[in-house]
């Protein structure tokens, strides 16, 4: 599992990742 720090999440780079992240719970964990 990859724990991600997101900067800035309401650009589209930051809503792609997210996107990502909801698509695969098991491999990333944001934590910040």
């Amino acid at each position: 599992m990859k724990r991600l720090a997101i900067l800035g999440s309401t650009g589209s780079i930051g809503v792609s990742t997210l996107e990502i992240v909801t698509e695969h719970p098991d491999c990333f964990e944001v934590v910040a």
